[in-house]
């Protein structure tokens, strides 16, 4: 357990000293994203992401925590609790993409492209997947 607690801590640690970094370079840099201020900074963005990740992972390992501790404790090896267990364990990998992903605007730029040109496709109508040539 007290292994544990060390990694998580260190990798709080990185994060923080990730988020503190990236904010003292937004301040440096302020004067070049005056032109756009309607837009979040990438360092924002960046911030927001590693806050997001850090924040999900730290609770879905404090839930884990618990529920692992509570049944050895309490000699309880309930099928539901372990499937919860199983659950909760393959939560956090299973968001990490999708928040990378949609904190990344060039994938969510070309996602939205390939949408509107499929849906131009159905639209046109010159693709039918009954129709053969």
């Amino acid at each position: 357990m007290s292994r544990d607690v060390f990694l998580v801590g260190v990798m709080l640690t990185t994060s923080a000293y990730m988020v503190i970094i990236l904010l003292r370079h937004q301040r440096q840099h302020k004067h070049l994203h005056s032109l756009s201020h309607l837009r979040a900074s990438p360092e924002k963005r960046a911030t927001q992401t590693i806050l997001l990740l850090v924040i999900s992972f730290v609770v879905m390992y404090c839930v884990d925590f618990i529920i692992s501790s509570t049944a050895v404790l309490l000699w309880m090896y309930d099928p539901v609790i372990l499937s919860v267990q199983k659950f909760v364990m393959n939560v956090y990998p299973t968001i990490t993409p999708l928040i990378q992903i949609i904190s990344d605007n060039r994938l969510t730029n070309m996602m939205k492209h390939m949408q509107s040109v499929c849906h131009q496709i159905f639209k046109k109508g010159s693709f039918s997947p009954f129709l053969i040539k």
